[in-house]
């Protein structure tokens, strides 16, 4: 097994300590492999992660062993970090940023839904649909909640776009204009989940304890929250074989049968989110809208 690998960045080299180690099961993808993923979706993936605080979901062993968050990590001196309230935090700006990130083995970025210069007040609402399971007919349910999601977006005046987790679930986001706190806007959320819930009460629920939802797809909206982070766009996830986190465009999904259904093999000419802020709706008005 080698000792290192240099994996160049843009103008950057980047050291990679053990690139032979195998992160995502034994025959996986290997540690050099993520960072060289980062490196050919840094285009598509940085636009969502700059400004934005960020946090990394680090498995040294590998995703068979234990991880950690680490909200406040120590980066060398080009990494750029912001002053969030609560502490400094990572941000990611450009490649190089990222395939230090696979150095570490932090397979999964997390990101806020504000950034700079306007952290505290979202320029993204993120509803999390979370199935009981990850079997087919728990993800046909959440399909068919992301379809309702966008509907009911669309009707209150915001654009409506999704992703896969790369776990269990979808995310529908929506552009916002930087207007709202993150606890205003999760109480937007709230009222939108509500919605998206009570189209089919049986099947879905917005009960944030687990032992209340009995079976229930869980329509999340505490992403929005204060400090709350949701997993990046292109971001690699704890799961063997290295499922990624992928925007989709709206007609991709019908035939779509796992939220794992991408790897670090996507390849994707046009990301499915671009120009999505130039699509950013005034959240004040509609709050004032819905009552």
């Amino acid at each position: 097994m080698a000792d290192s690998a240099r994996v160049r960045a843009g103008r950057r080299v980047v050291g990679v300590k053990r690139p032979d180690k195998e992160l995502f099961g034994a025959g996986g993808p290997t540690k050099e492999d993520l960072a060289r993923y980062h490196v050919r979706i840094a285009p598509l993936m940085l636009p969502h992660l700059r400004g934005r605080p960020v946090a990394l979901e680090r498995y040294p062993g590998g995703v068979d062993g234990p991880g950690f968050f680490v909200k406040h990590p120590s980066v060398p001196d080009w990494v750029r970090t912001l002053e969030t309230g609560g502490g400094t935090m990572m941000e990611v700006r450009d490649a190089a940023a990222l395939v230090w990130c696979a150095d570490q083995a932090a397979i999964t970025l997390h990101a806020w839904q504000s950034r700079e210069p306007h952290l505290g007040r979202p320029d993204l609402l993120v509803l999390d649909l979370d199935p009981p399971g990850g079997g087919a007919r728990d993800f046909a349910a959440c399909r068919a909640a992301a379809l309702d999601a966008r509907e009911i977006l669309e009707e209150a005046g915001l654009a409506a776009y999704v992703m896969t987790t790369g776990s269990k679930g979808l995310h529908v986001r929506s552009p916002l204009r930087p207007e709202l706190d993150d606890q205003e806007v999760r109480d937007l959320a709230g009222l939108l989940a509500e919605r998206v819930a009570a189209r089919a009460p049986a099947e879905r629920t917005t009960e944030v304890r687990k032992n209340r939802r009995r079976g229930r797809l869980f329509v999340d909206y505490l992403r929005n929250g204060r400090e709350q982070l949701a997993v990046a766009p292109y971001s690699v996830r704890v799961r063997e074989g290295g499922p990624v986190a992928a925007p989709l465009f709206w007609e991709e999904l019908e035939g779509l049968e796992s939220a794992r259904g991408f790897g670090m093999d996507l390849e994707r000419r046009e990301c499915p989110f671009r120009g999505m802020h130039r699509r950013a709706r005034s959240p004040r008005r509609i709050r004032d809208r819905l009552g």
